[in-house]
């Protein structure tokens, strides 16, 4: 009987586990950032909002969301990578949605209507809340015993 341990398939099989494990981290890590951003993108909102003449917050404010899209696309690509399931994709999904097409278009819409720009800021909170959602399961599932929702 040989050892399991010399066997091709095994050695081949220990790489893939530690580029799951990889993608898996770098996937947490860009759900973090992320939210992160987010944070930043409020106090700029609230920076922009509050100026009195060149509205200095909106400039970076703007610059912020378009990164943060690019993010998003990360994100899809790292969920996917690292097989979190099909929600987790569809949640990302969501996310690059709303953070790319929504947040632009409820911005150019506020121009004129101030209700679409309150829906901007509310999609905002929106995209928060569900990378919040995605990186509380991503945590979950990479704690053993904790994938369950059991005590």
């Amino acid at each position: 009987m040989t050892d399991p341990r010399e066997s091709p398939s095994a050695m081949t099989s220990e790489p893939a586990g530690g580029f799951a494990r990889g993608v898996q981290v770098a996937y947490r890590v860009a759900l973090l950032v992320f939210l992160l951003m987010g944070a930043v993108q409020i106090y700029l909102a609230g920076l922009g909002a509050f100026s009195k003449n060149e509205h200095p917050g909106f400039g970076p404010h703007r610059g912020l969301g378009f990164a943060m899209a690019g993010v998003a696309l990360v994100i899809v690509v790292l969920a996917l990578l690292s097989r979190s399931g099909g929600r987790a994709v569809g949640v990302s999904v969501v996310i690059l949605l709303l953070a790319g097409l929504g947040q632009s278009a409820f911005a150019a819409l506020g121009e004129n209507n101030a209700y679409m720009g309150g829906l901007h800021a509310f999609d905002g909170l929106v995209i928060l809340g569900l990378a919040g959602f995605l990186l509380g399961t991503a945590v979950r599932g990479s704690v053993p015993g904790g994938g369950s929702g059991r005590p």
